[in-house]
């Protein structure tokens, strides 16, 4: 509620929205649903609800479960909205956890940093603005001025591993020393800053000693070792490859400077591969989530059906006069028949949008004005028509089509809807 108060200062309230999903997991959630319905009726503010029935709830993961069923309904709001930014309440407390919890279980550098204050996400920007504030600040916000809020009960249940870190761990580093958050948000910002011109510097490294998908080993040789072990991480991660282990990417550096043997075949986890021909290197198989695209990859995309891309998006394409109830119309285009079967496959260098003005803009300008990082950019999907025409870059930006094209004046024409499926 303390974010809610304070974004109601700061911005006129007509342009905010508010989602709560009511989990059904505790009997307090039917009280706390009726308070925000009655307080945003009060105030005058838009509310979504969603519910999760118990029927739907899996046997076990029920947390992972529930996060992406949230963040679904978050990025059909927003669409259904046409809301620009998602605000989270999460805190410093939420980030030390977080951190925590990362710094115990090992894994990547990258991990440590903890929660971002802000990501793109569904296309549009997830902002955390609450992330360096102490969770004892906000409840002092709340009490000073008279808010109502819940707890849940469940963030009692020690047998959980957040709540532990939560209700035992934080607060002893607390009192150890009181400064402790305040010092785990200075080195989340210092991480954060330093990854970032890391992996800024090791793109431009990569720009230069690569060749489309293929890695030049004669330049790639020639650095220092450490600096080989961060390249190649990198290299694999824009390609949609995570979580090898230090040994692993040594073992990969190895086989690479390895001159007697010019020619090899590494197993990486997952199914992945890289090849090493002489003097150059490339993936086959990209990693398993890209292995799902690529499945749709130059796929027709059947008229009247439902496509999952990923937790925040699925989407169908319908004639205009057969749209199913739960459709949310993304965007409608007046295609000849010519243009049918529309296609799915991943995104080409030389891919273009259609402007409105008539010029066109490269789908790769697009991902990086919606600032898709590059570890994810290699799985991004483009809808086309059955002569390669880009319509769509998926979950971003849609072509503008307004059927003057002379080619096409004598063909028969039907309106295509392409539509995100409602939670």
């Amino acid at each position: 509620m303390v974010l809610l108060d304070v974004m109601q200062q700061l911005v006129d309230p007509r342009r905010l929205i508010v989602a709560h999903v009511n989990h059904e997991l505790r009997k307090q959630s039917q009280q706390e649903e009726a308070f925000l319905k009655s307080y945003c009726q009060k105030h005058q503010l838009k509310l979504a609800v969603r519910h999760w029935p118990i029927k739907e709830h899996p046997q076990t993961g029920i947390e992972d479960a529930a996060r992406t069923m949230r963040y679904r309904f978050f990025a059909q709001t927003m669409h259904e909205y046409q809301a620009d930014f998602l605000l989270t309440a999460h805190h410093a407390n939420d980030q030390a956890e977080t951190m925590l919890m990362k710094m115990v279980r090992g894994g990547q550098l990258t991990a440590l940093a903890g929660i971002e204050d802000e990501r793109p996400f569904a296309g549009k920007t997830l902002l955390r603005p609450l992330l360096t504030i102490p969770k004892d600040q906000l409840y002092e916000y709340a009490n000073m001025h008279q808010l109502t809020w819940f707890e849940d009960v469940t963030n009692q249940d020690l047998t959980l591993t957040r709540n532990r870190f939560r209700n035992l761990i934080v607060p002893a580093m607390i009192r150890e020393n009181p400064r402790f958050l305040e010092h785990m948000t200075s080195w989340h910002e210092q991480l954060s800053d330093l990854l970032v011109f890391s992996q800024d510097s090791l793109n431009r490294l990569l720009d230069q000693i690569t060749k489309g998908e293929q890695l030049k080993l004669s330049k790639y040789c020639t650095y220092p070792k450490t600096w080989r072990h961060l390249i190649m991480q990198q290299w694999l991660e824009n390609q949609a490859v995570f979580d090898l282990t230090r040994s692993q990417i040594m073992q990969i550096d190895q086989v690479l400077n390895d001159t007697k043997k010019p020619q090899q075949v590494i197993a990486l986890p997952k199914g992945h591969c890289l090849i090493k021909e002489y003097n150059v290197c490339w993936l086959k198989n990209a990693a398993k989530k890209v292995d799902n695209s690529q499945k749709k990859i130059a796929a027709v995309v059947e008229l009247g059906q439902w496509h999952e891309i990923s937790d925040e998006l699925t989407f169908g394409i319908f004639d205009e006069n057969q749209l199913p109830k739960d459709a949310l119309v993304l965007a409608a285009f007046n295609l000849p028949v010519s243009s049918l079967p529309l296609k799915l496959r991943g995104w080409q260098k030389d891919d273009c949008l259609r402007l409105k003005n008539g010029g066109h803009q490269k789908v790769r300008r697009v991902l990086i004005n919606a600032k898709v990082p590059m570890s994810k950019r290699m799985d991004q999907l483009v809808l086309t028509t059955a002569k390669g025409t880009v319509l769509w870059v998926v979950g971003y930006k849609f072509a503008w089509l307004d059927g003057s094209d002379s080619a096409y004046q004598d063909q028969k024409h039907q309106v295509i809807a392409v539509a995100q499926r409602k939670c």
